[in-house]
């Protein structure tokens, strides 16, 4: 049976909304600062637009990869992005951006997902914690690279 994961992350940008989108959407360049992503392919379109898809490979710390497809099912620029979910993570991603407050963007990234690795939903009852907080990390590492580029 297939593992399913809820995260909510939050990152706050003092940044125009704007710019906040288009360095948190510009996913073709993840790898180049996003240590966790090692490969990412645009297949379609421009990784933005309804109907696009991405091919990516992510590690985190643990001991194993992750390789999805997302594809781009609404996108109302610069609101939000809904995303559909492919491969070793099956399941939809949706980003929000909004002003906190003026000159503050928030931007909330709903990762909702199952895995269908075998051997990560076999391991997933005793280990779900230790997935979860990897998630986590990737997310913090992808903050922590991404801040400097949107606010310049």
């Amino acid at each position: 049976m297939s593992a399913i994961y809820h995260f909510t992350t939050q990152w706050h940008f003092a940044a125009p909304v704007d710019r906040t989108w288009s360095g948190v959407l510009d996913i073709e360049r993840y790898p180049g600062w996003w240590k966790n992503f090692r490969r990412v392919k645009v297949v379609k379109g421009d990784g933005r637009s309804v109907g696009s898809v991405v091919e990516c490979v992510v590690r985190g710390s643990l001991p194993y990869s992750l390789t999805y497809a997302i594809e781009v099912v609404e996108a109302e620029r610069p609101r939000h992005i809904l995303l559909r979910s492919t491969g070793d993570l099956v399941g939809t991603g949706r980003w929000e951006f909004s002003e906190a407050e003026p000159s503050v963007v928030k931007a909330v990234y709903y990762w909702d997902v199952a895995t269908t690795n075998p051997v990560l939903n076999l391991i997933a009852p005793l280990a779900k914690g230790a997935l979860a907080r990897n998630h986590e990390r990737v997310m913090a590492n992808g903050y922590a690279a991404l801040r400097p580029h949107v606010q310049g």
